[in-house]
Order: structure tokens, then sequence, then C-alpha cells
């Protein structure tokens, strides 16, 4: 069987609505794009990823060295289900309305699976997709099955725009013993073009953070980056963020490769928690109720505290006077990055009873980032 006819296969018997399979490709030309990033300083000191790391991944050094080449996937997460807009539900990005990384990485084990019973040999494997030790995006573009787009995500202008996750079985099937010819095109891969938006500026003019430029992400601005951590940010970062409980697809929403795409993703069950959350449910859940809810959707891998900080900031920026209450528990909580946040909302909010409150804490706060937090908002 040659390598079309074991696509086919793939496809008819997984979910996978795009897949390819391919040499692993020498990654050493892309290498030099993202670790500009670094020189940038756009990479977070806090993220796990330092330039020895990035180095070793694209290199493959995290691998065993019996990898020969990789199937990579993609599935649309692009349903058209519509989710109602409230004030108390806070809005959840549409890739996480379901943990379509681990159906992917499901789906590629029974494209191994797959391989195995059509070539009769039993296959080294790992399946990968999102928190992986390999570049996922510069791997996808190897294959040609997408581009890369001035807001630094995979780009398919044909059926699935940006509203895609991708995954990864790294095999040790020697596929060019096929007789399949390499995309020679392919393999020496260089910088990103960017020629599939055109002169496009659409992402980078929508980001409300200024985090983007043409191909390059400055993630410490990031809306996604900062609603998967605890952090304080700028006042002006904390205003214009909306009523969000996790993520931000600004960038993509904007793209015209995204209007009018048919609602071809998968309804699948995997760690389904939907398009919006009550921020009141979240402020009072425990720690087990938060993994009993989210534990098997990628907003589980979070902190708890993370996600509280989350819906806090989106009842500051609504000013939303129903939140008073919970918000004059949540300014005496012992952490003082939730304090600072609850002081920035008492203080959206305003009026006599939340400059008591405020005036109550201040009297007993020993932290000089929340005792400076109340008096810029008493001032």
């Amino acid at each position: 069987m040659d390598i079309q006819s074991l696509k086919k296969a793939i496809l008819s018997k997984t979910s996978l609505q795009v897949c390819e399979i391919i040499p692993l490709p020498d990654l050493e030309k892309a290498l030099l794009w993202t670790l500009e990033s670094f020189e940038k300083g756009y990479i977070p000191k806090s993220y796990s990823w330092s330039v020895e790391k990035t180095r070793k991944a694209y290199r493959y050094e995290y691998l065993q060295g019996w990898q020969k080449s990789v199937i990579v996937a993609a599935i649309s997460y692009y349903t058209g289900e519509v989710f109602p807009e409230e004030e108390e539900f806070g809005k959840i990005s549409m890739y996480t309305w379901r943990n379509n990384y681990s159906f992917i990485k499901n789906e590629l084990r029974k494209a191994t699976e797959i391989v195995e019973e059509t070539t009769g040999k039993k296959l080294r494997s790992i399946t990968l997709s999102n928190y992986t030790s390999i570049p996922e995006k510069v791997l996808f573009r190897a294959s040609s099955l997408a581009d890369i787009g001035k807001n630094t995500l995979l780009l398919r202008k044909d059926d699935m725009g940006s509203y895609f996750v991708v995954g990864e079985a790294i095999i040790d099937l020697d596929i060019e013993s096929f007789g399949t010819e390499p995309r020679a095109e392919h393999q020496e891969l260089t910088e990103p073009d960017f020629s599939i938006c055109g002169d496009c500026r659409r992402c980078i003019e929508a980001c409300p953070t200024d985090a983007l430029e043409t191909g390059r992400i400055n993630i410490n601005l990031c809306f996604q980056y900062i609603s998967e951590n605890l952090l304080l940010i700028p006042r002006e970062l904390r205003e214009k963020w909306g009523n969000r409980l996790y993520g931000c697809s600004i960038c993509l929403d904007v793209c015209p490769y995204n209007k009018n795409l048919k609602p071809i993703g998968i309804r699948h069950d995997n760690g389904v928690i939907g398009g919006n959350f009550n921020h009141f449910e979240l402020l009072k859940m425990s720690e087990e109720k938060f993994h009993q809810v989210f534990g098997n959707n990628q907003i589980g891998m979070r902190s708890l505290l993370a996600i509280k900080k989350n819906s806090i900031l989106s009842l500051g920026y609504l000013a939303y006077k129903k939140a008073l209450p919970i918000l004059s528990e949540l300014i005496n909580h012992q952490n003082e990055i939730i304090r600072a946040y609850s002081a920035w909302a008492i203080g959206r909010i305003g009026g006599k009873k939340a400059k008591k409150i405020l005036e109550s804490r201040y009297r007993i706060e020993k932290n000089p980032t929340v005792k400076k937090e109340i008096e810029d908002i008493l001032d």
C-alpha cells in the first residue's frame, strides 16, 4: 500500500479531518525565527520554555532517537454552537468548549493502529497535541497542510480557517521505503512569509493589548496567556479585559478566512464545558469542585485562583453592582493578587458601600502592592 492509500484509510476510519505522513523534517532554519522572539523579550520568564529547551525541541532531542516519520493531523472545533451572552457568565474561547486535544490524541492512536494493521509492522509511537516537546506549528507547516498567519496561528483557507487543533503521532516507520517522494520543498523550512494574509492586518489591529506584530506575539501582553496564570496586570490592560472567563480568540474571530465557514467541528464528549460559565459559581468553588467540573478540560490544568482572577477582572470591568457582596469577601482572601484585583473591582463599582469596604481593608492590609491598589482608588 502506498502513502496516499494509507492516508485515505486513516481518514475513513478515524475522526481526523485532514492528515499527512511525512519524514521528520530538518527544522534548524525555522528555529531562528522562534529564537528572535526570546531576544525581543516576548517569551515570559515564567514560561517553561527556555532558549535551550527550544533548541532541543526543534532538534527532536526530547525524543529517543527511534523516530523516523510523523503523522500530522487536524480537526475543526467550529461546531456552530451558540451560547447566550449574559453579564454573570464569562466567555470561554471556542477551542476550549471541549477538550479537543485529548480527542485528537485518541484519534491519532487509532491512526497508528491502522498503520500497523496495514503495514503488518509493530510500531513504536507517541501521540502529542498542544502540550508537547516538539514545535507543532512548524511541523504542520512542513506537511503543507497549513500556512502560518500574521497572528502566528496556523491557517487553512479552504475549509477550517484557523478554527482547528493539531496533533501528531511520531512513529518509527520509514515511509520512504514505500516509494514515497519526499516533499522536498517543505523539508528545509525557512522563515514564514505570511503571504496567505496578503496586506490584511485585521488581527494585529484588533488585538486589545497590541500584543501582535506580523508573525510574532508578545506573550506577556496576550490575554490568552494572562487568563492562564495568576499574575497582576496593569490597570490599562484590566480596562480592556471584557467579560471573559478563559482564553482570547479576537485575532482569530476577525480573520477573513474564519468567516462563513461550514460548522464541520466534531461535537464529541471529551471535557465538554461549553461557551461560558457563571462567575459567581466559579468564585464560590472549592478546589475539589473545580476539578470535578473542569478536570477533563484544559481549564482544569490551570490553578483555581488564576481562573477566579479572571472572573474578578470581568466583574470589575463590567462594574457589576451585584458582585459587591462576594467581592467584599474576596478582598480579605489570603492571596494578595486576589485581594488586589478585588479592590480594583470594588473601586470600579464605586459608591459609599464600596468605599467603606476599601477603607476597612486598608486599615489592616500589610501587603504594599494591595495597599497601593487601594490608595490609588481612594485618592
